[in-house]
């Protein structure tokens, strides 16, 4: 009983470790891009550039992902998406949008919606939302879903089973985005918890289909129509 309790903890511990290693090596990566684009006087608010560094944090994440999966042998089933999974992928946009768009009228009501930094920065220019729409179809919830589902829930599935794996990659996933908000400290943990509820439907959906391009779908999508909501607001 010992030693599996030892077990279960010391793989709570590697997952939490992998997640704070890939915001590292994306913080690290987003640095080295960062550091020479201000020494050759670029302006480091343009869309250009926040674009570069959004791509250059998800190629860290790509990267410990693929790392990790094959260190430990993570089996990660990726295919076409059959009629059932389509089904799953419009079931699970639907579902995404709606919880969100509930919890947020329920934070709004309460007085404790986060602002948006990204928000901010498309004030000035617009067409970052729409940059960062194509970025997530192309890199972000790839990346973002080979880490968390993929890597991360597939491992701690082989511990644990479905439940626990799916609740606990939310958490870390939700924690990670910690940095997507501004606010009181009451505000941005009711802005992790959106994220994290939202991602335990995504993680649902890992499960039931065993087929990554399902959450991948469903992330890129749900990401596009905030931006472009947000995209519409603004203009």
């Amino acid at each position: 009983m010992i030693k599996s309790e030892q077990t279960s903890v010391h793989m709570i511990l590697e997952v939490t470790g992998i997640t704070i290693l890939a915001f590292i090596i994306s913080v690290i990566l987003g640095v080295m891009f960062f550091i020479p684009i201000g020494l050759m006087g670029f302006d480091i608010e343009t869309t250009s550039v926040i674009v570069g560094i959004a791509i250059i944090g998800q190629l860290g994440f790509l990267l410990v992902a693929i790392f990790y999966i094959l260190v430990k042998k993570i089996q990660v089933p990726i295919k076409m998406p059959s009629r059932s999974d389509t089904i799953h992928i419009v079931g699970g946009i639907f579902l995404t949008l709606m919880t969100a768009a509930a919890l947020s009228q329920l934070l709004y009501f309460l007085d404790l919606m986060p602002d948006s930094p990204i928000e901010e920065m498309a004030a000035a220019d617009p067409r970052l939302l729409l940059a960062l729409a194509l970025l997530s179809v192309i890199l972000v919830a790839p990346a973002e879903e080979l880490l968390f589902r993929g890597a991360i829930q597939g491992r701690l599935r082989q511990r644990f089973g479905p439940i626990p794996s799916i609740v606990t990659a939310s958490i870390l996933f939700g924690a990670l985005h910690l940095g997507n908000y501004t606010g009181t400290l009451l505000s941005i943990i009711m802005g992790v918890v959106l994220i994290t509820v939202v991602s335990l439907i995504i993680g649902a959906l890992y499960h039931r289909t065993d087929n990554l391009a399902v959450p991948i779908t469903v992330h890129a999508v749900y990401n596009v129509v905030l931006l472009l909501i947000s995209y519409v607001a603004i203009t």
